[in-house]
């Protein structure tokens, strides 16, 4: 009988042992892979982290040196002073923009217009004082990109509807959901506004709407001071409506696509022709890089530590599974070596064993690890916060390494437990079973 049909009749007569190899075979697999697989999708996700969130610089005029502001001038007020630094242009924008690693701009004026509403109604406050015709004026944002606003960059509002305003836009505005629903307005509808610092009404199209004013209080003073009232509008129409020749900026947000090279962007812009000189502030920031980032580069970290466990305390196991194992089949190696059979026949006999155990426990192992994946992905998001929900998945070629790896381990243990056996001779094998 050759090697390959006893080690079948072995595993078949074995199925205690068989089993606990199955299921050996099949755990340390799948949490190796597993572990794999979720480290691959923390690369992806740091990877686009990097891309996508970046950082971001905030440049500002520098209003805070009181030599900017000249002399002064008196008037029945007292005295007044004007800024007569560097304000921040399109073309400053434009070749902001220009600059690699620079993924978008934003600059936006908070409560930089006021408007009443024409053919809408707002929230009521406790007091509603009309100083217009058509009721109480409320703050809007003017912005280039609403995207970039940090209300919705930290997640406080959401586009529940339409889309974004965008540096195109011309008379466009973003209205809160509950003010929608309170007017039966959808994104596309119109809605008509009162300037009283224009004395203009002008009419904008609702190209977005967002959630995220629920529950907070409309017990405020004014209407003003409800945030389901407040919007956003874009810039071009604010600077019709007021009639700027020439957009002049207090700040500028400058988004980039790696926070680890932000000091370098930063240096490149402050030395444009543009900017060069010119009376202005910097200051980068990657808070939001470094609050996503790191619980990532802590999970590969882990990660890789965890897999080189397995692989270690894997080992272990098995060889002392089939060293325990192996140790009271001396009388049936000192048979075969009785009868002819050399060393090398009895441990391709071994090997064969856990061969016929390892192969379906390999596809028992993907076949766990696809129904852990989606689990494993979900578990870990709630614990990563900003960094969002992993998309773990499986790969061929961390099967594949999983498989070499595991195949090199059981030789490793099938050898050191036969090894304890086959350095014997006949003789002395017999004579330690009598």
């Amino acid at each position: 009988m050759n090697f390959f049909r006893r080690a079948v009749r072995y595993c078949r007569r074995q199925k205690v042992r068989s089993i606990i190899l199955f299921l050996t075979y099949t755990l340390l697999p799948s949490a190796a892979l597993l572990a794999l697989s979720i480290g691959r999708a923390a690369g992806r996700q740091s990877d686009m982290v990097k891309e996508t969130v970046g950082g971001s610089i905030h440049i500002e005029i520098d209003s805070g040196n009181m030599d900017l502001y000249g002399s002064g001038t008196e008037n029945s007020w007292g005295t007044s002073y004007i800024y007569q630094g560097d304000y921040i242009t399109q073309d400053v924008i434009d070749a902001i923009s220009q600059v690699d690693g620079v993924v978008a701009c934003s600059a936006q004026n908070e409560g930089g217009y006021w408007g009443a509403a024409v053919d809408f109604e707002y929230f009521p406050g406790a007091f509603n004082v009309s100083y217009t015709d058509y009721g109480q004026s409320v703050p809007y944002t003017v912005t280039f990109n609403s995207a970039l606003n940090s209300k919705f960059l930290n997640g406080t509002y959401t586009l529940e509807e339409g889309r974004h305003i965008t540096p195109e836009d011309s008379y466009a505005v973003m209205i809160s959901r509950e003010l929608a629903e309170k007017n039966g307005l959808s994104a596309g509808d119109s809605l008509t506004l009162y300037s009283l610092d224009s004395d203009t009404k002008n009419t904008f199209e609702i190209v977005g709407i967002f959630s995220g004013t629920e529950g907070l209080t409309k017990e405020a003073m004014m209407s003003d001071g409800i945030p389901a009232n407040q919007g956003f509008i874009d810039m071009n129409s604010y600077n019709e409506i007021f009639d700027r020749q020439t957009l002049e900026l207090g700040s500028v947000d400058v988004y980039v696509n790696s926070a680890e090279n932000i000091e370098n962007i930063q240096n490149t812009i402050e030395n444009l022709p543009e900017l060069k000189g010119k009376t202005f502030t910097y200051a980068a920031d990657t808070e939001s890089f470094d609050l996503i980032s790191h619980p990532l580069s802590s999970l590969q970290t882990m990660i890789d530590t965890a897999v080189a466990a397995i692989a270690a305390a894997g080992t272990a196991l098995v060889a002392l599974l089939l060293t325990l194992w192996t140790r009271s089949r001396k009388r049936e190696a000192g048979n075969l070596l009785s009868l002819g059979r050399n060393k090398g026949e009895i441990l391709l006999q071994f090997l064969t064993e856990n061969f016929l155990l390892a192969v379906p426990a390999a596809a028992a192992s993907w076949g766990l690890t696809s129904l852990l994946t989606d689990l494993a992905g979900s578990l870990l998001a709630g614990r990563l916060g900003e960094a969002g929900s992993l998309t773990v998945s499986l790969s061929l070629s961390d099967a594949a390494a999983v498989c070499l790896t595991g195949l090199v381990c059981l030789i490793l243990a099938v050898l050191f437990a036969g090894v304890t056996i086959i350095r014997l001779r006949p003789g002395a094998i017999l004579s330690q079973m009598d």
